[in-house]
């Protein structure tokens, strides 16, 4: 719990004072547009454009000094903040949330076997903790590996790319999360502990294009793994690490859960350990939108078929094998 304390404590939360609003700021100057106003930081050098409406998400504080925007492919965040005298404000006729109209409809949800990934990344600090005894929920489901929709990249500024690029994870800006989805995504993702959401965020959730940002995107990556494990898929997989599994029986399983086809649309990586085949990834293919209400058997179902991928293969423990 003190891990999970401080892994918490590492993602910043929004302030208790913001004061939400709604309606839309036209703006009157080319303000610059900043992800974090306390720093400075304004990652693609974004600016409002005069005579332009953005749609208005809050105030810093009541009686505040910034307005918290949403700025339309801004990269990291399209969430920005400009000085309340950049422009005039209008409110809503009626509560709206603004919608990103070109938000992602095809993904695929990358879910790894933890124990199969520590076996090549024994030094990791999550798998120092899998390897040791210390993660037995990773040690035996399917963790998030990411949720991936089409392109990568999107409106990410040069440097955060290189940066990731690199390797060096822990270089790329901040992601500010609610504490409640914090929570849930160091659960459900053991590499948010080197960093992973960063590189996922960066990489493939800039492409999800939600107007709720990394937020968003997390929310709907855990959406569709939380209803993944409520599911008979996790039940099949549960107490048979050390075993083989096939990969058309795992396919089965989700027909079971999802509704017929739904394994069509599952895709099974292997990776070799000497003389073992294990499995390594499960890949989810979807197509539609992700929002609180979506199915995930609804999603599946609509995508496309997908090859299986390899045969089968054994379910690693936890631990150097």
């Amino acid at each position: 719990m003190r891990l999970l304390a401080l892994l918490i404590a590492l993602l910043p939360l929004p302030a208790a004072a913001f004061e939400a609003l709604d309606g839309r700021l036209t703006a009157v100057d080319a303000c610059a547009a900043y992800l974090s106003k306390n720093k400075g930081t304004n990652p693609g050098d974004v600016r409002l454009e005069p005579g332009r409406d953005y749609a208005l998400l809050g105030l810093n504080a009541r009686g505040g000094d910034h307005y918290q925007v949403l700025v339309p492919g801004a990269p990291v965040s399209e969430r920005r903040w400009v000085p309340v005298d950049c422009g005039s404000r209008a409110a809503a006729a009626a509560p709206a949330v603004p919608q990103a109209p070109d938000e992602a409809r095809a993904h695929v949800l990358a879910l790894s076997w933890q124990p199969t990934f520590c076996e090549y990344r024994s030094r990791v600090p999550e798998c120092e903790r899998l390897n040791a005894g210390r993660l037995p929920d990773a040690s035996a489901r399917l963790s998030v590996h990411g949720l991936w929709p089409e392109g990568t990249y999107c409106g990410v500024a040069p440097r955060d790319r290189a940066t990731d690029e690199a390797g060096r994870w822990r270089d790329l800006p901040r992601l500010a999360l609610t504490r409640g989805t914090a929570e849930r995504l160091v659960r459900a993702m053991p590499g948010a502990e080197s960093q992973l959401h960063r590189h996922q965020w960066i990489k493939h959730g800039t492409c999800h294009r939600g107007a709720g940002g990394a937020e968003e995107y997390f929310t709907d990556t855990l959406l569709l793994w939380d209803q993944l494990q409520a599911s008979q898929v996790a039940a099949f997989l549960h107490g048979r690490s050390g075993e083989y599994i096939e990969t058309g029986a795992l396919r089965a399983a989700f027909d079971s859960a999802f509704g017929r086809g739904a394994g069509d649309r599952v895709q099974v990586d292997c990776d070799r350990d000497g003389g073992r085949t294990l499995i390594a990834e499960v890949k989810l293919y979807t197509r539609g939108r992700i929002d609180a209400g979506a199915d995930l058997g609804d999603l599946l179902r609509a995508a496309r078929p997908v090859r299986r991928g390899c045969g089968g293969g054994i379910l690693d423990r936890a631990g150097l094998q």
